[in-house]
């Protein structure tokens, strides 16, 4: 803290004259808000001749201080002395009767509070309110009149004249700062909406979300719900400003699920019925406040409550999720200032995910036009050609004397037969009947369609909450299933054969065979292709053999990794349109 300068002339006598406008024209200097209330403290102090000065600044309510700005008392001081005034006592007189006020010695004022421990004596005291147009925006509080044993008539001149032009100064640093914070929030907005557009998937871009807030609104921690058709909201997104990891971020390899949460509830029931923002404090008198609050601690992983916004993502009628932001349990009023630009945010927010939604929808069918062109050309000409190809190895098979080449001619045959069966699975799967709703039907049905290829059916399983996959990693996933089960009927012999899909931190795919296994003269360019896919993940690609027979197909990849080279046509969409 700096020193207090001493004024002008002799002992007791104010500063006039140039000591106000020098006190004007410091207090006017400078659009920081923060450094324009110090600098009002100081100026006051110097004007009138106080050894001490505070400007308290009003909540929003106007019933208590939200902020204390002090000169005089050391850092060390304020540490000793502990929590800051909210307005008791001779403090509150002003708050309660916004008037100037001197008084000759507040120890023994009627209304006086007394002071804490390791607070400096004091006595004199004067006291003005600051307003911003006709809105009292906070008080100026002088104690100890250097050289007198109280303030003057004078002073109080001084002083109001002063509480006049700080006022103007606030206002128009309250102006800057609020033309700081519309553009921070306008960036934030560019950055999710850019996010939404351009991250392989929505969980990815939401994860940016959730940290614009937190430095945006200066939080500890957020997170970002979304809603699901006929279930509970699904936390996809969570991010601390400290750095620390939110509950499950990687902190488990389990294949459970780890780190999913669910906001189902009563509690949380009641919050999608109010559709409008929401502020929590801690304390309250309600059982579903607490509840809410620990659980948003326990999801972002804080150690104790605080005020607690949950703020709805919207997009007209339509409710897509919810913002869940948390402060430490000082900054209330900071909480409650930044209501309103979270709930406007938040509404930016909830018309990108439809955009980038619609880009996707745009895209997909854009894919699925291309998918069906290539089906068509595969079915017209490729099958084609190879069923003719197929047909003259057999007419020459009949030509064949040596044995050798006859059993070279039927198992040329047999892999031209399995390749038309390949193509045609292929088809079907690019030109599906009816589209099939959830990562899990996808690929059941997948895995159900080499049924004829394998002669009988795979046992399919999935662990873990199948969300928050974008279609790029669903695409692979899907060649794994598909070349662990080609391999297992050209080269396998197998009677059996298990695909296993675990979902959590990483996404791991699993096919197993109970065949010969892969001999050393197979041909590897799928499995290679297979390697290449989970190295541009970060992930790993394996098979080993299985005692006492048999084959197993490990890929794993980090659920949040992605494809180093992705090429994509649209938010979240498939690599290529093929």
């Amino acid at each position: 803290m700096a020193t207090p300068v001493p004024p002008s002339g002799p002992p007791g006598t104010p500063v006039q004259g140039d000591g106000l406008l020098d006190a004007v024209l410091a207090v006017g200097a400078g659009l920081e808000l923060s450094e324009v209330l110090r600098r009002i403290v100081r100026s006051a102090c110097q004007l009138v001749g106080a050894r001490y000065g505070a400007l308290g600044v009003l909540a929003a309510d106007h019933d208590h201080l939200m902020e204390f700005i002090t000169h005089g008392v050391s850092e060390e001081q304020r540490d000793r002395i502990g929590d800051l005034p909210r307005g008791h006592g001779v403090l509150g007189l002003l708050i309660r009767d916004p008037m100037p006020r001197r008084i000759a010695d507040i120890r023994t004022h009627p209304d006086s509070y007394g002071f804490p421990p390791n607070h400096p004596p004091m006595a004199s005291f004067i006291g003005a309110p600051i307003r911003v147009r006709d809105e009292v925006f906070g008080n100026l509080y002088l104690s100890e009149k250097e050289g007198a044993e109280q303030f003057t008539d004078q002073d109080e001149a001084l002083l109001v004249a002063l509480a006049g032009a700080a006022g103007v100064a606030i206002e128009n640093a309250r102006l800057y700062e609020r033309s700081r914070s519309q553009r921070q929030w306008a960036q934030a907005v560019g950055d999710v909406s850019q996010a939404l557009l351009e991250s392989e998937t929505e969980a990815d871009a939401l994860a940016v979300t959730a940290e614009q807030v937190c430095e945006v609104a200066g939080a500890r921690a957020c997170a970002v719900a979304r809603d699901r058709e006929g279930d509970a909201p699904v936390v996809v997104a969570r991010h601390r400003a400290d750095g620390g990891p939110a509950l499950g971020d990687g902190s488990t390899e389990s294949h459970q699920g780890a780190g999913l949460v669910v906001l189902d509830g009563p509690h949380w029931d009641t919050v999608r019925d109010v559709h409008q923002a929401l502020l929590l404090i801690p304390g309250e008198e309600q059982a579903a406040v607490a509840a809410i609050v620990d659980d948003v601690c326990a999801m972002t992983g804080l150690d104790s409550p605080g005020p607690t916004a949950l703020v709805p993502l919207t997009a007209g009628t339509a409710h897509l999720g919810l913002l869940m932001v948390s402060w430490d349990g000082s900054d209330a009023d900071t909480a409650s200032q930044l209501l309103g630009p979270l709930d406007e945010f938040a509404q930016h927010v909830g018309l990108a995910l439809v955009a980038a939604s619609a880009q996707h929808d745009r895209a997909a069918v854009a894919m699925f036009e291309d998918r069906e062109r290539i089906a068509r050309d595969m079915h017209d000409h490729v099958i084609q050609r190879l069923f003719a190809t197929g047909l003259s190895l057999q007419a020459g098979e009949r030509l064949a004397q040596h044995p050798v080449v006859r059993s070279r001619i039927e198992e040329a045959v047999s892999e031209l037969d399995l390749a038309i069966k390949d193509i045609r699975q292929a088809i079907y799967e690019l030109t599906p009947s009816q589209p099939v709703a959830g990562l899990r039907g996808r690929l059941a049905e997948l895995v159900a369609g080499y049924a004829d290829v394998l002669g009988f059916a795979a046992h399919f399983t999935l662990t873990g909450e199948a969300t928050g996959i974008g279609p790029a990693l669903e695409m692979d996933v899907s060649a794994v299933i598909r070349e662990g089960l080609s391999n297992a009927a050209r080269h396998a012999c197998a009677s059996a054969v298990s695909v296993e899909v675990f979902i959590g931190p990483r996404i791991e795919v699993v096919v197993t065979d109970d065949g010969t296994g892969l001999g050393k003269s197979d041909r590897r360019s799928g499995l290679a292709n297979l390697a290449g896919r989970a190295k541009a993940r970060g992930g790993t690609c394996e098979t080993q053999p299985v005692q006492p027979h048999g084959t197993r197909l490990s890929w794993s990849v980090p659920a949040g990794g992605r494809a180093k080279h992705h090429r994509g046509v649209g938010p979240w969409s498939r690599e290529g349109s093929a």
